[in-house]
């Protein structure tokens, strides 16, 4: 079992993951679980799990690893939106943008106020308007001059 030292390391790597300070996060859950004694099998909760899963993905590039430790906590605990958001920048950082949207889609159908969901599901819906708004956005004109407009500098990547 966890000892008040070793909760205070996972409480810091909880709060470092939230800041995004994924090596320092990784750092801390590390020292708290390699240190720990435990009498059988430990004890670590599905949040717990989820942040050391999003930590090791994202500060040692063990992606599947930690995107499965990530899964496995939405199975223990699926009502819990923060385990959405770490699958969702797990996925982000492998470049799978459709399954990261899905993931963000799914924490805020569970809190659809909490304002980290909002704010990176916001952040990837981010895109330029279209240059002729009454063509389709894959119209060859809006792509082409969009593309043309992006080199010359007129309009940033989003």
């Amino acid at each position: 079992m966890f000892d008040t030292h070793h909760r205070e390391l996972l409480g810091e790597g909880l709060r470092l993951i939230l800041q995004r300070h994924y090596a320092s996060a990784l750092r801390s859950f590390q020292k708290a679980l390699a240190d720990a004694s435990f009498d059988g099998e430990p004890t670590v909760t599905p949040q717990y799990l989820s942040h050391y899963g999003a930590a090791l993905a994202l500060a040692s590039g063990k992606r599947d690893e930690g995107r499965r430790l990530c899964e496995r906590s939405i199975q223990l605990e699926p009502y819990e939106h923060e385990h959405y958001l770490n699958l969702a920048r797990i996925h982000l950082a492998s470049g799978n943008r459709k399954l990261a949207l899905a993931s963000l889609d799914q924490g805020l159908v569970i809190c659809p106020d909490h304002p980290m969901l909002v704010q990176e599901r916001h952040a990837m819906d981010r895109r330029a308007s279209r240059i002729f708004p009454s063509l389709s956005r894959n119209h060859p004109l809006n792509r082409g001059l969009g593309k043309l407009l992006r080199f010359m500098g007129f309009r940033s990547r989003s």
